[in-house]
């Protein structure tokens, strides 16, 4: 055996073919000493954290800790949030109770606040992440989808109250305040690969975006994507906008995901499923009020789902998601690949690039989720589920995987423990 440097180690010749019965620790000698349950999110001081069920990862000056929620409390979402002191933030479940977690020593101990239900039943949950040029005053606002209606004849069709929540802090003590209804038409939250950001905010203005459902008698050309604004100062959420439609109409895949640039213009993208993502612009700075640009689709036949967006330092956005291709390597069929696209400030979106090659052709999903860090470098975090049971089960351990770039998409790497120290 002759040792030398990992291929992990270095820039890799994209795309990565996933190789059946090959995984990433052996094509590329990939095993990392950060955890792999979830993706990295970054705090102050660019130190990574991760959420890890009823754990919470974060990487001191020793080396990684996993301290307990406690309380017996298990993330709800994959997502650490944070605000401008740099606390951090988690929303939670303890049997049934579910609260939003809150830490101001580092992710030493957690105080849960309790949220009150909705009546209706069960909910579903997001929180403003860090994404690019958000970092909120207050805690961060966080979104409830509370499934209202469940419609027999139309599979991916539901209805939910759609709530937004912003808490306050004082003294170091969060009040959680009671909910904003923002919409009884909520198609849901579609968050498994992509994880689409539904919340951003700047200053006292919070913007939400959501997909709604439609009559199915008459259901439009796909799920509506809508963005309103809601200001803390005066308490009064503003009219929604239609930034497009997502195709096909009435699918909970269709979530839309909204991003803020360092001037304070919003960048929404509806979801698809199967079909073009229609992207449209602000034509105000933090404020959706003002009017959005005309939907335009990101590109002719494009067959993508499950978006997760980010903006860069340079204002430039970075999208991945998955994208469906044909021909080869599987010429008699189809096959997915996680794809990556960026549009540069002032400049169209460019043209699809494929970072993943799935090792086999039909059904299949990535458990992607992108994220940024305060310097600008992207991260992708994937975990790659085939409908061939025998690729599921041939990998003792976690199968996920982190890749990243430090030059804005140009090239990746797998990362590496080396590339997470803080500074």
């Amino acid at each position: 055996m002759i040792g030398g440097e990992a291929p992990a180690a270095r820039p890799l010749q994209m795309p990565i073919l996933l190789q059946p019965y090959r995984h990433e620790n052996e094509q590329f000698g990939y095993l990392p000493g950060y955890p792999l349950d979830g993706q990295l999110y970054f705090g102050p001081g660019n130190r990574p954290w991760a959420s890890l069920g009823s754990r919470i990862g974060v990487l001191r000056d020793e080396g990684w800790a996993t301290p307990d929620l406690g309380g017996g409390f298990s993330a709800l979402t994959g997502k650490v949030a944070f605000d401008r002191d740099g606390d951090a933030y988690v929303l939670a479940r303890s049997g049934g109770t579910v609260a939003l977690l809150h830490s101001a020593d580092g992710g030493q101990a957690f105080t849960p606040y309790p949220i009150a239900p909705n009546p209706a039943g069960g909910s579903g949950f997001d929180i403003e992440q860090f994404s690019g040029h958000n970092i909120p005053a207050a805690p961060p606002p966080f979104l409830r989808f509370t499934r209202t209606e469940k419609d027999p004849k139309v599979f991916w069709r539901s209805l939910n109250d759609l709530e937004l929540f912003v808490p306050t802090k004082a003294n170091g003590k969060v009040t959680i305040g009671e909910p904003v209804l923002v919409s009884k038409l909520c198609i849901g939250l579609s968050a498994h690969s992509g994880i689409p950001s539904c919340v951003v905010s700047r200053g006292t203005k919070v913007h939400v975006a959501w997909g709604e459902a439609t009559d199915p008698e008459a259901p439009g050309p796909g799920v509506p994507a809508l963005v309103a604004t809601y200001d803390r100062e005066t308490g009064v959420l503003g009219e929604p906008a239609l930034i497009g439609y997502g195709p096909p109409p009435n699918d909970i895949h269709n979530s839309p995901t909204i991003a803020m640039d360092s001037q304070g213009y919003l960048h929404v993208l509806g979801g698809t499923h199967g079909q073009p993502f229609p992207y449209a612009q602000s034509l105000q700075p933090n404020d959706a009020g003002g009017g959005f640009t005309e939907a335009a689709i990101l590109g002719e036949g494009l067959s993508q789902t499950y978006l997760g967006m980010v903006c860069g330092p340079d204002d430039t956005l970075h999208l991945v998601y998955r994208l469906w291709r044909s021909g080869e390597p599987f010429p008699r069929s189809s096959y997915a690949t996680l794809a990556y696209q960026r549009k540069r400030a002032g400049q169209p979106w460019e043209a699809p690039r494929v970072l993943v090659v799935a090792p086999f052709s039909e059904y299949s999903i990535f458990y992607h989720r992108l994220t940024i860090d305060r310097a600008g470098r992207l991260f992708i975090s994937y975990d790659y589920w085939s409908t061939h049971w025998f690729y599921r089960n041939d990998h003792y351990g976690n199968r996920r995987a982190a890749i990243m770039s430090a030059d804005g998409g140009e090239t990746w790497k797998l990362a590496g423990d080396e590339d997470l120290l803080p500074g």
